[in-house]
């Protein structure tokens, strides 16, 4: 198992020793059932004759639940890939009880990988270096995919410039949408357009000040620079508009497949064509392409909330995420404005994630992964309460890493939840408006003891409203989080970033530094260690240490300094030597292992 998000070991221990309880009273209490990629679903689901999928344990699961817990019940899950058809949807009658869990586990015989995409086999070699591999369900019509991972790492998608050269971005020479938003308009340098042969997949991505914008290309003009976005349109925000002067680049064309690393997929012809990396064989790599928008579902109702469901040690991969019809115009956090009926088809208007919990008690996820997405990570939703995302490593994701918000009142909102020890790093592979952690309207929130880091965006987001008016967004703690290496691409933000009214918050105990500032953005806001934006009031900032910003340590928007209580923190570049030693007493206070809080300040001398 990846134990890379593992990094509080004490209480990952503990926890293992609390588990073992656990199991031994469930084995006599409850009932276990086991699956294995050596079993066959037409078995009872013994150690010595498992089940083949996760999906068959489930209807287990539920005939033990239909009978009446008297128990905790198991699901024990062996080594291996496991390739749902469908995704994995818990519903009331998969739900624990108030005395009883039921828990999905890894084995410990080596990873549990759930992944939501199918193997890209059947590589030949092609023209030059490049090679390719047929998949008849995209010609026929069936499938398209816009990620690629390639022996575990995401392949870019063709583009120009390339990504690592020395101009790895163009500037808009002009923008002109139409009052009706029936034609948009933007203008290129001319040696830098093409007439693509398949114009209508290419995209363009602009940078905006905190957010981006993606849209396909409908004509371009090789002689002028002339493109002209496909409809329908929506319209942007001000701040993140495109306009003459912001950095983009163009992807999605044979003709830019130029570079080790990136691909291209034909949409007619169903063909797959790839640049290998240096030393990469094709013969032997492991291609995954996803399938599935979301590989876990877990909804409860109001009256009847999913209880007592808990995940440990497994890894989720591979998860679509279809660019709408009008295009991904950023709001803010992976949230974006668009045309039509709301895309996602539900009450949110972000990017989806893998994983998605609503009207759920005490459902947690454990010691386990999500990579190499097409959306978001995991996000808990209205009425999810007690619930615990603790110890995971979430890495590679398209959008936001791990996303905890519901409606505006008191009866919808999250309560009580936390999010614990996870490595969270490389969110916003695709949008680069994306958090680590994302809490929106939550309540009593704790996210302590996380190690963020290598974000487009901001490290930790808390908070949901523009404006002094009271929410039911209140009461939460941000402690001991390390966060470092963020806003690498957009502006605007910080390791940590509040909005909004939220009395009785409290930040303590974080370390944050190396808050960086892109050469390409476009005007925009400076970059700070803590941005305290609109409404923001009521907060205890206490011993803190925040150095190595691009802009001043601490921000404030539309909200006073002398809103909040401030006790023993320590800023700025000149106090480094100060901001070690405290960094080293902060840990220590928090109950950080020794072990590891060595490795963490050995960050410090960056």
């Amino acid at each position: 198992m990846n134990n890379a998000g593992t990094w509080s070991r004490l209480s990952i221990w503990l926890g293992t020793v609390l588990w073992a309880v656990v199991i031994a009273s469930g084995a006599e209490a409850g009932a276990v059932f086991h699956v294995s990629t050596r079993g066959g679903d037409g078995g009872p689901g013994t150690q010595a004759k498992p089940f083949a999928t996760i999906a068959r344990a489930q209807k287990a699961v539920r005939r033990t639940i239909a009978a009446g817990l008297k128990g905790d019940v198991t699901v024990v899950i062996g080594a291996g890939v496991y390739e749902p058809a469908a995704p994995l949807k818990f519903g009331p009658g998969d739900s624990g009880t108030k005395q009883h869990a039921v828990t999905y586990r890894a084995a410990g015989d080596g990873k549990v990988l759930v992944s939501g995409g199918r193997r890209i086999t059947g590589w030949k070699r092609g023209a030059g270096k490049l090679w390719t591999a047929s998949v008849p369900d995209v010609k026929a019509g069936k499938w398209y995919f816009r990620q690629l991972f390639v022996d575990g790492r995401r392949a870019t998608r063709a583009r120009t410039p390339n990504a690592d050269a020395k101009a790895s971005h163009l500037k808009l020479t002009g923008s002109t949408q139409a009052k009706d938003l029936k034609t948009w308009r933007l203008g290129l340098p001319p040696e830098h357009v093409d007439e693509w042969k398949n114009i209508s997949d290419v995209e363009i991505v602009i940078h905006g000040n905190w957010a981006i914008n993606r849209k396909r290309l409908q004509a371009a003009d090789a002689k002028t620079g002339a493109i002209t976005l496909a409809p329908p349109h929506a319209k942007p925000i001000p701040w993140n508009r495109p306009s003459k002067g912001r950095y983009c680049y163009l992807e999605n064309a044979l003709e830019m497949l130029d570079q080790p690393g990136e691909w291209y997929l034909d949409r007619k012809s169903g063909v797959l064509t790839y640049l290998p990396l240096e030393g990469q064989d094709m013969t032997k790599a492991r291609v995954v392409a996803p399938v599935l928008k979301r590989l876990v579902e877990i909804v409860g109702t109001p009256d009847k909330p999913i209880r007592n469901l808990r995940f440990r040690g497994i890894s989720f991969e591979h998860t679509a995420w279809p660019l709408p019809a009008g295009g991904y115009h950023g709001i803010q956090a992976c949230h974006f404005s668009t045309t039509g009926k709301n895309p996602t088809g539900r009450r949110w208007w972000g990017i989806e994630p893998a994983i998605f919990c609503e009207f759920v008690d005490r459902v947690s996820f454990t010691d386990g992964e999500v990579a190499h997405t097409g959306g978001s990570g995991v996000y808990f939703s209205n009425g999810s309460a007690n619930c615990e995302i603790i110890g995971n490593h979430i890495h590679d994701i398209a959008a936001n890493g791990i996303m905890l918000a519901g409606a505006n009142n008191e009866k919808l909102v999250p309560k009580g939840n936390r999010i614990c020890n996870n490595h969270v790093h490389h969110p916003g592979a695709e949008y680069f408006g994306a958090c680590g952690i994302w809490a929106g309207f939550a309540q009593g929130t704790t996210i302590a003891h996380n190690l963020v880091h290598d974000t487009p965006y901001t490290g930790v987001s808390v908070g949901w409203q523009w404006n002094p008016t009271p929410t039911a967004c209140k009461k939460n703690l941000i402690e001991a989080n390390h966060i470092y290496d963020v806003m690498r691409t957009l502006a605007d933000g910080g390791c940590i970033y509040t909005l909004g009214f939220q009395p009785g918050t409290v930040l303590r105990g974080n370390w944050l530094h190396d808050v960086h500032r892109s050469a390409h953005t476009h005007g925009g806001a400076p970059n700070n260690g803590i941005f305290v934006d609109e409404g923001s009031k009521g907060f205890l900032f206490d011993r803190n240490v925040i150095y190595k910003t691009s802009g001043r340590p601490v921000r404030f928007n539309q909200c006073r300094r002398q809103w909040h209580t401030w006790k023993d923190n320590i800023m700025g570049d000149k106090a480094h030597a100060a901001a070690k030693q405290a960094a080293a007493k902060i840990t220590a206070n928090a109950g950080l292992e020794q072990k590891y809080r060595k490795r963490l300040l050995a960050g410090v001398s960056k």
